[in-house]
């Protein structure tokens, strides 16, 4: 019975740590006093759209053209620090990096479908426009999103960087596992972001299928940027892309040779140098 007993805490343990532990966020406070510390400039703003909440944060002078990050799965918007706080990025671009929908402060938890997703961010993109350019840089399941919002609002984006993103549904793997996991109580030992992060990536398997016929409708400029040992999203998704995107004005591939999905922090001047010739 003592040893039951052990086993059952340890499990509660590790539901309680799965729930409270590893959310991927920072609160406003900590944001704001990191970049204080860098004299970098920030605004954090949470919007509410019908009965749902966007947080995202804001770097940069208002009257220059707009660089919006999309984070992958999981994520949150401060895991594009390094970019937002960059000075030549600075002098470039105004910054802004979004909490998707089920992360961060945007209603954690609560996983969306592709579509509703760019439902909420959308209203807050096209608020944010001014007589500027608007550009966009994506990361994995951020690569999708932002193929959607420029297929559901054309004239938004000059142009688009779509990093290791996934767009090809019949690359996408059958991880049968993740449907195991989706459910109580087994989604409850998910460490933090990552129990959303399972259900949207669920979503995503079907919601490839749609996106298909949306990718004619990207009329921007389009870079991918994608390496070629990258095995969680397979490199064939950018031979994809181009195949679809029938109707953009131009795209451009770059392969970085040895690089695996951590595209952005593991290879970070490089797309720096892709999002500074923008």
């Amino acid at each position: 019975m003592k040893i039951s007993a052990g086993i059952i805490a340890i499990l509660l343990g590790y539901m309680i740590f799965c729930q409270c532990c590893m959310r991927m966020r920072w609160n406003d406070a900590k944001a704001y006093a990191v970049f204080k510390k860098r004299n970098t400039p920030l605004q954090i703003f949470d919007t509410v759209i019908g009965n749902r909440h966007l947080h995202y944060a804001v770097t940069g002078n208002a009257d220059l053209p707009t660089l919006v990050f999309i984070h992958g799965s999981p994520g949150s918007w401060f895991h594009y620090m390094y970019y937002m706080q960059d000075t030549a990025m600075q002098r470039k671009f105004r910054m802004v990096s979004i909490d998707r929908p089920g992360f961060g402060y945007s209603d954690f938890g609560k996983a969306m479908h592709l579509e509703a997703q760019c439902a909420l961010i959308l209203p807050v993109l096209k608020k944010l426009k001014n007589e500027q350019p608007m550009y966009g840089c994506g990361h994995s399941m951020g690569g999708p999103v932002l193929a959607k919002l420029a297929a559901d609002e054309p004239a938004l984006f000059k142009k688009i960087v779509i990093v290791a993103g996934a767009l090809d549904p019949d690359q996408e793997k059958k991880e049968w596992w993740r449907h195991a996991m989706k459910n109580k109580p087994m989604y409850w030992f998910l460490p933090g972001a990552f129990g959303p992060s399972n259900t949207e990536l669920l979503y995503l398997k079907k919601d490839l299928a749609p996106l298909a016929n949306d990718l004619s409708k990207i009329t921007s400029e389009v870079i991918f940027v994608h390496g070629d040992e990258d095995t969680w999203v397979p490199i064939g998704n950018v031979a994809y892309g181009i195949k679809k995107m029938t109707n953009a004005k131009s795209i451009h591939s770059d392969t970085l040779t040895g690089a695996d999905h951590q595209v952005p922090w593991k290879r970070k001047e490089e797309l720096k140098k892709v999002l500074l010739g923008l």
